[in-house]
């Protein structure tokens, strides 16, 4: 039975708080981790590239992609939920070991299927300039 809307807003906020605890250089993933948002294969689509991923794939760009971070934050300003998809539009807080911090705009789509797990990660991230 397909996900009604505050199920899939529910799902969506899900998986920004799963980013939160896990998106930081300290956490050991496992995929069975990733399984717990991600259906067993899925579309990623960053910043207009495309890529096909498993949740082995996901496994190994996350370990990458965290090796540096302390965590990451979100603020999201608007959500619209319909169908089998939310959109995001949010601002995103990465911080780093060193005590860097990157401030970025995001617009985030995400489709889930029947179980409630991503299939769609469409995301574009536009860095914000530092504050002064």
């Amino acid at each position: 039975m397909p996900l009604d809307r505050e199920q899939l807003l529910r799902q969506a906020n899900a998986v920004l708080d799963w980013n939160r605890r896990h998106l930081n250089a300290t956490l050991v993933l496992s995929e069975a981790q990733v399984g717990e948002c991600f259906a067993e294969h899925f579309v990623v689509e960053p910043n207009g590239r495309h890529y096909t991923a498993s949740r082995a794939d996901y496994l190994a760009f996350l370990n990458g992609m965290k090796a540096g971070m302390a965590g990451i934050d979100y603020e999201v300003d608007h959500a619209l939920a319909d169908g089998d998809a939310v959109a995001l539009s949010m601002r995103a807080h990465i911080t780093y070991g060193d005590g860097r911090r990157e401030h970025f705009r995001a617009m985030l789509l995400m489709r889930f299927d029947d179980a409630g797990k991503v299939v769609l990660c469409h995301e574009v991230y536009v860095p914000l300039p530092a504050a002064t």
